[in-house]
C-alpha cells in the first residue's frame, strides 16, 4: 500500500467518524476516510484522485497500551479530475 502512495506528488487523508467495540484486551473498529492523491505532471496534466475509504481494524491491548493487530482497507468509490495548482 505504501509503495503505491509514492507514485503521487502529495496525499492528504481526512479521517472521519470512527466506531470501536471493546472485548476485554481486544477491540474492533471502523474508520471512514476521504483520501486525496495529487499526481505528478505539469499544471495542465495534474489530476487529483479522491477515494472514499474505510479502515476495518483489529486492536489488541499489550503492555497497558492499544496496538493495531490488523488493518483492512476498503475502497467505496473513487473520482479522478483535473487539479489546478
Amino acid at each position: 500500500m505504501f509503495d503505491n502512495l509514492n507514485t503521487y506528488k502529495a496525499t492528504t487523508h481526512f479521517n472521519g467518524q470512527s466506531t470501536v467495540s471493546l472485548d476485554g484486551d481486544r477491540a474492533s473498529g471502523e474508520t471512514y476516510c476521504l483520501a486525496h492523491h495529487i499526481s505528478f505532471g505539469t499544471d495542465d496534466e495534474r489530476t487529483v484522485m479522491i477515494a472514499s475509504i474505510r479502515y476495518l481494524d483489529q486492536f489488541v491491548k499489550q503492555g497497558g497500551g492499544w496496538c493495531f493487530a490488523e488493518r483492512q482497507l476498503l475502497v467505496d468509490w473513487t473520482e479522478t479530475r483535473p487539479c489546478a495548482p
